[in-house]
């Protein structure tokens, strides 16, 4: 049985004035080397039992023609009453898992039917960037598929938000090859809170080599009972069982908490007959980054990431996904024995890597996320496939060579005892519009080197919406020797001050190369990450460099068949990041 701990301290950015920052060389290097974070806990004195919840299973159904949002209530155990909560498609929680084949097209009126106030009203902080004191009692929304190649007034552009009676139709053309997308929503300033409310959902991509109610080539699992999605997402609760969440301000700069939900239940089990399980696994968490093993110590084996097929199954001890991160994975159970309970453990430290330097401020572990029970009856072994794309092109770097490569920096401003606001290349969301030339506008059916420098503690979930990518490699960087670099670009003179207050950080655009600053050697992707991806972890005071094709005639053999124009997004998906100005739109040009 679990028992919450008390709340601890909450920080707030509106008492650490720009001022009081400091400007220059001690600025940034507080901004970079600062570990204490503030985050949130769990406040509920209920005890939660393990494992005593039915996994619930939200297996595909027809795709729908319109979506509802509204609000509902729900109850996440049994020890715990119904709360507030939002949903999709008549769900309480959580919506329908959509599954599309590739290349047929799917329109979806998306309605907003949300009455009453935000389930998480006293959370809305209406300091943050682009939200409204009416997203209180009548939040915004705005539908974004997560991994989808589509056109940009489909792309759930975060200002692109719609009202209680208000409806958006969104086109998906589904020209992309089959992987474990998802739906959630993306309203500027409260993502965070409406996807903790409930706002997410699967959205599967089938194609000729994994098609649509199974049998195909691979002879993988497809459909009920053995292909099962997972959404991990860690929360808190009150004692009336409604969702727990520090009221704002203060800003929470992460919202990382102390019981594990899976598909909308804490802590629940599932029971499994002894053969080969495929489970498509989303981390649709705020802010934790987990690395999930079992504890039977038999492998994960990963077949997919989050843009489709590996070239071949690779054999994991641990499962590292950080938020926004998909992976498409089976776990065979027919060496098990009738009763045998496994645990689908995490050991990740959070805010992952480090930790936080102070132990007063809490800092929840989740050891355990959710637990298998073997059922009776005879093994039932299934092959693993060892060709994973059998009519699709095998993987392999893209031979292009880019056009440019760009550098793009994670940096915070921060106050004596914490974070104020957190940037990429030190831009604010609307000095882009004032000043383009500090927007990043590749050209179409180009081939780009993005180059992420994280100069903060934390390691971050980096999204680009749109386009898949490569990662080429990764490789650590004399921060402290960067930094003093990167601080003689500027200022720059285009902006002096902000509308949230306070000056700009004294750098110029573009941040310097970090190539002569490397201090370690140059390190491909993990196996399992040597696939098309759209969500990376980019590593403190380390270099992410990426290849980024911005169109189907950028290269050859690419998981998508598209080219679009328009305006888009790239972002952190730690979600109190992103809906505190870690997020920038780019615009792919003519």
């Amino acid at each position: 049985m679990y028992t919450p701990k008390k709340k601890a301290a909450i920080l707030t950015r509106r008492q650490f004035m720009f001022a009081s920052a400091g400007s220059g060389a001690a600025f940034l290097a507080t901004a970079m080397l600062k570990a204490n974070r503030t985050n949130a806990n769990s406040n509920s004195l209920v005890q939660i039992t393990k494992f005593t919840e039915p996994l619930p299973i939200p297996f595909p159904g027809s795709p729908p023609s319109t979506l509802m949002i509204a609000r509902s209530s729900h109850s996440f155990h049994r020890d715990l009453g119904a709360g507030p909560t939002l949903g999709y498609g008549g769900f309480p929680i959580l919506g329908p898992t959509i599954e599309v084949t590739r290349g047929i097209p799917l329109n979806i009126n998306v309605v907003n039917n949300i009455v009453g106030n935000h389930p998480l009203l006293g959370a809305v902080d209406t300091g943050l960037h682009g939200t409204l004191e009416s997203d209180k009692t009548s939040p915004r929304v705005s539908l974004h598929l997560h991994g989808s190649n589509t056109e940009a007034k489909s792309d759930g552009y975060p200002m692109d938000t719609f009202r209680p009676g208000q409806n958006y139709l969104y086109n998906f053309n589904n020209n992309q090859e089959a992987a474990t997308l998802w739906y959630h929503d993306h309203a500027m300033g409260i993502t965070g809170l409406n996807v903790l409310a409930g706002l997410a959902g699967f959205y599967l991509i089938r194609d000729i080599d994994d098609p649509v109610g199974g049998n195909g080539p691979l002879g993988l699992p497809a459909g009920a009972p053995y292909e099962v999605p997972l959404v991990i997402q860690d929360r808190s609760f009150n004692t009336d069982g409604s969702m727990s969440h520090p009221n704002q301000p203060p800003w929470l700069v992460e919202y990382v908490v102390d019981v594990a939900t899976v598909n909308g239940k804490a802590w629940p089990n599932l029971n499994v007959d002894r053969t080969l399980y495929r489970f498509r696994i989303v981390n649709g968490s705020s802010a934790r980054t987990y690395n999930l093993k079992l504890s039977s110590k038999q492998p994960i084996i990963q077949i997919g990431t989050d843009q489709g097929m590996l070239n071949a199954p690779v054999y994991l001890s641990g499962l590292l996904l950080s938020p926004g991160e998909r992976a498409d994975v089976l776990i065979d159970f027919s060496s098990s024995l009738p009763g045998d309970k496994i645990i689908l453990e995490n050991d990740a430290i959070s805010p992952y890597p480090f930790g936080r330097a102070n132990s007063i401020i809490f800092n929840p572990e989740l050891p355990e996320i959710m637990q298998f029970t073997v059922n009776a009856g005879a093994a039932a072994p299934k092959a693993v496939p060892k060709i994973l794309r059998l009519y699709k092109p095998q993987i392999k770097p893209i031979a292009v060579k880019p056009i440019r490569q760009r550098f793009l920096t994670l940096v915070e401003i921060t106050g004596p005892r914490g974070p104020i606001v957190l940037l990429l290349n030190n831009v604010y969301w609307d000095e882009t519009f004032k000043n383009p030339e500090l927007m990043e506008r590749p050209k179409v059916d180009t081939v780009e080197q993005w180059n992420i420098i994280n100069l903060q503690p934390v390691a971050h979930p980096m999204h680009l919406h749109l386009i898949p990518f490569q990662i080429l490699n990764r490789q650590k960087i004399n921060a402290t020797k960067y930094l003093k670099a990167y601080i003689a670009t500027g200022p720059r003179t285009v902006i002096t001050e902000h509308a949230m207050g306070g000056p700009t950080v004294p750098t110029g655009y573009p941040p310097p190369d970090p190539t002569p600053f490397a201090i370690g050697p140059v390190r491909p992707p993990a196996p399992n990450e040597a696939g098309w991806k759209d969500t990376v972890l980019a590593n403190p005071y380390e270099v992410t460099r990426l290849i980024v094709p911005f169109g189907a005639q950028a290269a050859e053999n690419l998981p998508f068949s598209n080219s679009f124009i328009g305006t888009y997004v790239w972002h952190c998906h730690m979600l109190g990041h992103e809906d505190n100005e870690m997020m920038l739109p780019y615009e792919i040009t003519a």
